[in-house]
């Protein structure tokens, strides 16, 4: 029976979905930058760039994901145990940047604010 991709193609293909990511946003942030009341550009810059960290991330988590399934065996539960406290662990990171990031730059370039 044949795989559906190889693992080279899963590469490419999470390779292309992270750097999409990261284009996507700082195109969106480029687009909309120009219809942002300049008030508000320093927060869609911060969200921005913390969007198109997610790219890069997206692409080192698959190389930990594959090394710890290749230790452990893609059926072990240790290694489905450990690939999701960190994606749960990356996914309260990026919540807490998204929270408090841009709030906290904006006050900071802004001295004024509140």
């Amino acid at each position: 029976m044949k795989e559906l991709f190889t693992e080279q193609q899963l590469d490419q293909i999470i390779l292309g979905l992270s750097a999409a990511v990261t284009l996507f946003s700082i195109t969106a942030a480029l687009f909309l930058g120009t219809k942002t009341p300049k008030a508000k550009k320093t927060w869609l810059w911060s969200n921005a760039l913390i969007g198109a960290l997610i790219g890069p991330v997206i692409w080192v988590f698959w190389g930990v994901y594959n090394s710890i399934e290749n230790a452990y065996g893609l059926d072990s539960l240790k290694a489905l145990k450990i690939n999701g406290l960190i994606a749960v662990g990356l996914g309260v990171f990026f919540f807490l940047l998204f929270s408090f990031v841009p709030g906290w730059i904006e006050k900071k370039m802004v001295p004024n604010r509140k």
